[in-house]
């Protein structure tokens, strides 16, 4: 997208640029055969030669009027010819050279972020992923080998890097090393299965989501270090059944999570040791009364799953997740409550 803003840019600075120089072409023209008495090819010769300033000698000596004419022509058809070829250079740049520069460009941005996220492809998959972590506002680099899906995902907006994300120097050029999280989303089960176990040796804190089509690959990219496993298929029927039992639930869900209910916003958050929060149970954090932002769900540090509405005695330490509901201003406000 941001590519053909671009190129449009630069065609209608060319065609301004040329109606300007067309323009002073005829004002010159005009001029001469008015103040000089001069015929059309006569006064078409004294306007190119004035205003590409060649230096010839004029058709015939030129009285005061005509010397006055002369240098307004020479003055501002020069200008008129500068800013066309500054148009046209421009133009050419930025169409044969614009995705060379375009790309150096875009990688010495991805090599100035921390803390953002990898997609590896973009595939139906792969762009949902991209489009809710734009939504959620949070940085990331799109790996894709495809050369027309890559630039479908540059023209798109998003930083990516083309080339296949099974390669160890791509991974580093995405920033793996600064990196929070990787989801590899590619076609292929044994591509993923490759590049969970290349990502989970080169960082063996980052967070791994992987993708899988087959029932019998999930396991294989657990056991290779995946945190978590999606399979579309598997999630879709799901879906599809929830929905035919459970409408209201599934809708209200889907709001939450998608932030398209204004009014409600669901987060999760890891409690540090320095928190305040730390040490105390659900009922001394006193998160309802102080801010009304209500603790669904708790996962104990180390535990495999969480438990749905925990009790009012349950004490939150370090390590632990709570799964928070909430306004947007309940959530910023305990946001910054924490970081106090």
């Amino acid at each position: 997208m941001r590519a053909r803003i671009r190129q449009s840019e630069g065609l209608r600075h060319v065609v301004i640029a040329l109606a300007i120089l067309v323009a002073v072409l005829v004002v010159g023209v005009v001029g001469y055969i008015l103040i000089e008495d001069m015929t059309f090819t006569q006064a078409l010769y004294m306007t190119v030669i004035t205003i590409t300033t060649v230096g010839f000698r004029e058709v015939r000596p030129l009285d005061t009027a005509g010397i006055y004419f002369t240098i307004f022509l020479i003055i501002t058809g020069f200008s008129a010819l500068l800013f066309f070829l500054t148009g046209l250079f421009e133009f050419v740049l930025s169409e044969y050279l614009g995705n060379l520069w375009g790309r150096r460009k875009m990688q010495n941005t991805i090599a100035k972020l921390v803390n953002h996220y990898i997609v590896c492809g973009f595939g139906r998959v792969g762009r949902s992923v991209a489009e809710e972590l734009s939504t959620q506002s949070k940085q990331l680099v799109v790996i894709e080998r495809d050369e027309e899906v890559f630039e479908r995902c540059v023209n798109d907006g998003y930083l990516a890097i083309h080339g296949s994300a099974i390669d160890n120097q791509t991974l580093i050029r995405a920033g793996i090393d600064r990196a929070v999280g990787l989801v590899s989303a590619l076609r292929s089960d044994a591509d993923n299965l490759y590049v969970i176990l290349t990502a989970r040796v080169m960082r063996p804190e980052i967070l791994l989501i992987a993708r899988a089509d087959q029932p019998e690959s999930e396991e294989k990219l657990e056991m290779v270090g995946a945190d978590r496993v999606v399979s579309p298929p598997k999630i879709a029927g799901k879906r599809m059944a929830n929905l035919m039992v459970r409408p209201g639930a599934c809708e209200f869900l889907d709001v939450v999570t998608g932030g398209n209910l204004p009014e409600y916003q669901l987060s999760e958050m890891s409690v540090d040791g320095d928190s305040r929060l730390a040490g105390k149970t659900v009922k001394e954090t006193r998160l309802k009364d102080e801010m009304g932002v209500t603790i669904l769900a708790l996962r104990k540090k180390g535990a495999t799953g969480f438990d749905a509405n925990p009790s009012s005695d349950d004490l939150v330490e370090e390590g632990d997740i709570l799964i928070l509901i909430g306004t947007p201003e309940q959530m910023a406000k305990l946001e910054d409550s924490v970081a106090r």
